[in-house]
């Protein structure tokens, strides 16, 4: 067996090799302190070959962690065939797990020279297969049925746990470490928005197979807010909100306002008209009857829905002009929808106060997609040079238009316009949103799970997808109750 030399990381030479290869490979006989330390340097070179060097955290404990239960496999099957254990046999199984933590590691090193003697090893594999990273770690010990078994039982076992201090106190067995390392590690997986889907354990031939797939749609802040800055830049030659936009807001602001001299003003654009129109009889208000008269909206919905209105109807007075109706009116839809059930999960929350600046933000939460889906010629070449003159991979331009981009961007754009704070972090966050300050994150939280119920609803996520976090929050942690919070959505009419 050729093992890998773990002396010092040549971080430039694991990049070259990664990159011609897209992909690099090394083997060692057993985990260690010495192998982890060595996996976290390779691991932070090919992140930093990939742009990725914020989920390096994160990976580095998913590494060391697959390794040490690969390296122990192993061992495990040593210590079974030392002491005439049949691994196969449940009943031997359960007698030799009985001691196998005590008796192997409190002297682990005495058996380290039997792991190289029986060719034994653990194979870590980076590897980019499209806009993925997989990450594999094959040891030579498939697993058997019990092992799928306690592994099975762990994945499920970790939808109990919204963090670290609920495992801790849980108490666990202490049969082969109790699975807290797995729990922990789904527990990571969430904080890069990932669930225990993107783990998959498999056999194949003579060894098993842990693979991790993370998807490389996550721009590094950094990167993406240089991009979102030069966005911002080409948005700052279009013209401000509309005059009958700014002559509302004056309007609004004066403690004097009537609702008759705002609903003036209202009327002297149609298109604005509309909207308030359209915001007054939709399932957020709940009004018994039809609103067709300006005023009666207006007095109905308040100065705050009035306000919350202003944001959606002059951003798409400005991107009209400027970009692909169809690609708007399809986002928009998008996000109308989205609002609604965000909404309506505030409501469910009971969440009165927010539940109009949760509509509004949700209406809002895709304006970065219109933009970077109607970039022009011209932009697109200037984004090319910056990304040459900043060392930033020319993939991150690929990667504009995947859906994990674009609420940097709009964020970006949403600062420019003076938007408040709420509704930027509410579009910075939507698809991340575990990482959103805390004062925002019920308003993030709504966006962002009324996004993945759109899509949950249209059959393109699963359920265990989403966020546990987030589905924790609002009492929607088990799948029964999401279904039937689906129903009561859906019975709602909306």
């Amino acid at each position: 067996m050729n093992y890998t030399d773990m002396r010092e990381v040549n971080s430039e030479e694991v990049k070259t090799l990664f990159r011609e290869n897209s992909e690099y490979s090394c083997t060692l006989p057993f985990a260690s302190r010495d192998s982890d330390i060595f996996l976290s340097q390779i691991l932070r070179s090919v992140l930093e070959e990939l742009d990725q060097e914020d989920l390096f955290p994160h990976l580095e404990y998913t590494v060391n962690e697959l390794s040490m239960n690969a390296s122990k496999a192993n061992t495990k099957r040593l210590y079974f065939k030392k002491n005439k254990l049949d691994i196969q046999n449940l009943s031997d199984y359960e007698e030799g797990m009985k001691n196998f933590k005590e008796d192997v590691f409190k002297d682990f090193k005495s058996l380290e020279q039997e792991h190289i003697d029986n060719n034994c090893f653990v194979n870590v594999k980076f590897v980019t297969v499209g806009k993925e990273l997989k990450i594999q770690v094959i040891n030579n010990s498939p697993l058997i049925e019990e092992e799928y078994k306690r592994i099975s039982l762990r994945l499920k076992m970790a939808h109990k746990f919204t963090n670290l201090q609920e495992v801790m106190e849980h108490g666990f067995d202490t049969a082969e470490g109790g699975g807290i390392g797995l729990i922990m590690l789904v527990l990571m997986l969430r904080k890069l928005t990932l669930s225990e889907r993107a783990l998959s354990y498999q056999n194949e031939g003579s060894c098993s197979i842990t693979t991790v797939n993370i998807p490389l749609h996550m721009l590094s802040k950094d990167h993406s807010v240089i991009i979102a800055r030069e966005i911002s830049e080409e948005l700052s030659q279009m013209p401000q909100f509309p005059s009958s936009i700014i002559n509302l807001q004056n309007e609004l602001r004066n403690p004097n306002c009537s609702f008759d001299s705002i609903a003036q003003t209202i009327r002297s654009d149609s298109s604005l008209s509309a909207g308030i129109l359209r915001i007054a009889n939709s399932p957020v208000y709940r009004f018994n009857k039809n609103i067709t008269d300006i005023t009666v909206a207006v007095s109905s919905i308040g100065l705050l829905g009035v306000k919350a209105v202003l944001y959606n109807y002059g951003v798409n007075q400005i991107l009209y002009k400027r970009y692909n109706h169809k690609v708007i009116e399809e986002i928009n839809n998008h996000s109308h929808q989205v609002a609604l059930i965000a909404s309506f999960l505030g409501r469910y929350k009971k969440l009165d106060r927010l539940v109009e600046d949760i509509y509004v933000a949700a209406l809002l939460h895709d304006m970065g997609k219109i933009i970077i889906n109607a970039l022009s010629g011209d932009l697109e070449k200037k984004l090319e040079m910056i990304c040459s003159e900043r060392h930033i991979s020319i993939s991150v331009l690929e990667d504009l238009t995947d859906g994990y981009s674009h609420p940097l961007i709009g964020s970006e754009v949403a600062k420019m316009w003076n938007f408040p704070e709420k509704f930027i972090n509410a579009i910075a966050y939507h698809h991340n949103p575990i990482e959103v300050d805390d004062q925002y994150k019920v308003m993030t939280y709504a966006i962002y799970l009324g996004n993945q119920i759109y899509y949950y609803m249209k059959g393109q996520h699963d359920f265990f997808d989403i966020n546990f976090m987030v589905l924790s929050f609002f009492g929607l942690e088990q799948e029964e109750q999401f279904d039937e919070f689906i129903i009561s959505f859906k019975m709602d009419g909306i």
